[in-house]
């Protein structure tokens, strides 16, 4: 379900309907129509500002109160997060591309993800319930929502990444898991430590490899001995 549903035929291994899938029956279509039964809702991916999508977040608001086990990406997770009652933002330049680091909050590990969107979740402003999933391990932004409790998660990167990494797609088969029944189980970090750690950083001294020529296997800026003695002011 997004705020922009299109429905097509083709279907690769590697989209999120594929992973949802496998062997089960999937519908596009809102979960307020009272003649639909379903036993897990998921929120897909789209463009454009989250708080546009008004009906949307109204079938999401209406589905989290069914108890029904819901599953987010990327316009995904804030829509979620605008219908449990947190606030999204516009960022300055958005993240982009196919190596984008995400530290998971429950265990701490860092996967390489698949991005590309302006709007952020500001999970500070997440209420009772809920808590940030992922961390955004370069500029320390929401990289997905979990409700504590309830069979309710969202991530802001892509899992299914085709054309890009696939270290995430596990988290389809945790869907699949809540679609069947299983609790959740839940046990997370506060995000506020990786946004506090640079702190007490004012410069940081980066000491290059020396020159290396075109072609010569590194993986270090070609500027080589500019890089030896840079100093980064932080402040």
């Amino acid at each position: 379900m997004s705020c922009r549903s299109t429905t097509t035929s083709r279907r690769t291994r590697f989209d999120a309907a594929s992973h949802v899938t496998r062997d089960r029956d999937a519908v596009t279509a809102s979960p307020r129509r009272a003649n639909l039964k379903w036993d897990g809702l998921f929120c897909s991916n789209g463009p454009g500002d989250p708080s546009q999508c008004k009906e949307t977040i109204k079938s999401l608001k209406w589905a989290i109160s069914q108890d029904i086990p819901i599953f987010g990406i990327c316009l995904g997770n804030q829509l979620l997060a605008l219908a449990a009652g947190a606030k999204t933002y516009k960022m300055k330049y958005g993240n982009r591309g196919m190596n984008q680091p995400c530290v998971d909050l429950r265990t701490t590990r860092c996967y390489i993800t698949s991005q590309n969107h302006g709007y952020a979740v500001d999970d500070q402003s997440l209420p009772e319930g809920w808590k940030a999933l992922f961390v955004n391990a370069n500029d320390r932004s929401n990289e997905g929502i979990i409700h504590v409790s309830k069979p309710f998660f969202s991530v802001q990167f892509h899992p299914e990444a085709a054309g890009g990494p696939f270290d995430t797609a596990f988290l389809f088969e945790a869907f699949v898991r809540h679609v069947r029944g299983a609790a959740p189980q839940l046990t997370l970090l506060d995000p506020a430590i990786y946004r506090n750690d640079r702190a007490s950083l004012k410069r940081v001294l980066l000491v290059g490899s020396g020159g290396l020529s075109i072609g010569q296997a590194g993986e270090f800026d070609y500027s080589g001995e500019s890089a030896s003695s840079l100093n980064l002011n932080l402040t």
